[in-house]
């Protein structure tokens, strides 16, 4: 029975589990994720070899195909990693625990729209399957990117969409995507003078850098003519710090009446 079971674990019946249980499943960009990682043993003693911890996120890219098509693919980006890289022996139903710390990083996307970021465990057994876990993470703004989504908000525009998209080379970027958070107006001043604002964060310690995509309505045939040649967008960049919340408002209104 021993080596039949021995035969059973090594295709992933009655091998060990690892399941990784957060503190919180909510936190903001450069937060710390603090956790246990628990492994319980299968039918039979196991070896195991190390675990990985790795804070996984989603983006798309558009991808040319053989024909000429243009398809969207999604792909995956590992943000963070911790490694236990010591080996250690798993008895018949055992069960052990590790505690982790990992540091989200700044660069972490928002979870909005159709960006998902989870941690993703992996037990590493040799010949052996089912070894893998996986638990989304609520990445929420921190402090000064709800600043700005807030203020945004009180201007007259509401956030509909946002997606992480790949990007071929971006001097200022550290990653190969940019998440960008897609506002349109709902009322206010800029009702009816802006189609969308797309906004890109980057955090910059006690700083936050904001990209806007200004994207003007068109109006009579010139402004048809513009949108039609992709003339009517604008970039604007401003970065702040948490010296300049009291003033947000008027320092955002300002730099998006620039561009009426």
């Amino acid at each position: 029975m021993s080596f039949f079971k021995k035969v059973l674990s090594s295709v992933g019946i009655g091998a060990a589990k690892i399941d990784a249980v957060l503190e919180h499943h909510q936190a903001a960009p450069g937060d710390e994720l603090t956790g246990v990682i628990k492994v319980v043993g299968g039918s039979v003693a196991q070896e195991i070899n190390k675990i990985d911890l790795d804070v996984v996120c989603n983006y798309t890219v558009e991808v040319e195909t053989e024909n000429d098509d243009v398809v969207t693919e999604v792909r995956e980006y590992t943000l963070a990693r911790f490694v236990l890289d010591e080996k250690f022996t798993i008895e018949s139903e055992q069960h052990k625990e590790f505690p982790f710390v990992l540091e989200l990083s700044e660069d972490t996307p928002l979870t909005v729209g159709h960006s998902k970021t989870w941690l993703e465990t992996n037990l590493d057994i040799d010949m052996a399957l089912d070894k893998s876990d996986k638990d989304y993470v609520h990445v929420v703004p921190n402090t000064l990117q709800q600043a700005v989504i807030d203020t945004l908000g009180s201007l007259g525009f509401k956030l509909y969409e946002a997606d992480c998209e790949g990007i071929d080379s971006m001097s200022f970027a550290k990653l190969p995507f940019v998440q960008e958070l897609e506002f349109k107006t709902i009322g206010g001043q800029f009702h009816g003078h802006f189609d969308e604002v797309e906004v890109v964060f980057f955090n910059r310690g006690e700083q936050l850098e904001i990209i806007f995509e200004i994207d003007r309505k068109a109006r009579g045939l010139v402004g048809f003519f513009k949108e039609a040649m992709d003339l009517d967008e604008s970039k604007a960049r401003l970065l702040i710090s948490f010296d300049d919340l009291p003033h947000l408002a008027d320092m955002i209104n300002h730099l998006l009446e620039q561009h009426c």
